[in-house]
């Protein structure tokens, strides 16, 4: 038996990242919705503001098929240089908390707190206070997930987006995870959910109780 505590993870992703800072450094651009992309017949959306996504206009979707779907878009270029020297920053606050951090992209990381660096006591102080300091000193939100891994942190990251919180306790993974639906699962995207739909799985708990035979 190991006498090891429990890993804590904090999953932290900045909120419609490339957009907010769009937003964040042109005035005339909040509250409207705004689409990093090229625009283009080959161009593909790299990020989308909220009021844009009401529109149903995602990342990765074409550009042509975000202007069809919101012809009020604002298109902006991606400017990378920008977004880096922003990630930047984010990552000097995550450093401050721990060493044993994994950026996953410009705008998202995981981060284990073994205890942490700063001192605070628990994971869940520490995903506060570094979306504190990200508001603080950046001007921007960043969304956060604590739990005891890193696919379960990097799931609850999107429960209460943008500028949200969620925790999952160890004695809750099960609870937490049957409800819900597969394409909650990082990796199931549209075709995966359609193949595992066809043989009777929707939700986790039905993939958990599924055959593996059959899978």
């Amino acid at each position: 038996m190991s006498s090891a505590p429990p890993r804590k993870i904090v999953h932290v992703d900045m909120d419609a990242f490339y957009a907010s800072v769009e937003q964040r450094d042109d005035p005339g651009l909040r509250g409207r919705p705004v689409v990093v992309a090229w625009k283009g017949a080959r161009s593909v959306v790299c990020a989308a503001s909220y009021e844009a996504r009401k529109f149903g206009v995602h990342s990765a979707m074409p550009a042509l098929r975000a202007e069809r779907l919101c012809p009020q878009a604002v298109f902006v270029p991606p400017d990378f240089v920008r977004y880096k020297a922003v990630s930047r920053q984010v990552r000097e606050i995550f450093a401050r908390h721990t060493e044993l951090f994994e950026p996953l992209s410009l705008a998202a990381a995981s981060l284990a707190v073994p205890p942490p660096k700063s001192g605070l006591a628990s994971a869940t102080a520490v995903a506060e206070a570094i979306r504190a300091a990200i508001r603080a000193e950046t001007n921007l939100t960043a969304s956060a997930g604590v739990a005891p891994n890193k696919f379960l942190a990097k799931i609850a990251s999107d429960f209460h987006k943008p500028d949200g919180l969620f925790v999952v306790r160890p004695r809750e993974v099960l609870a937490f995870l049957a409800p819900l639906p597969v394409e909650r699962l990082p990796g199931v995207g549209k075709v995966m959910q359609r193949k595992l739909s066809e043989i009777g799985i929707a939700t986790v708990c039905d993939l958990r109780t599924c055959d593996p035979n059959v899978l």
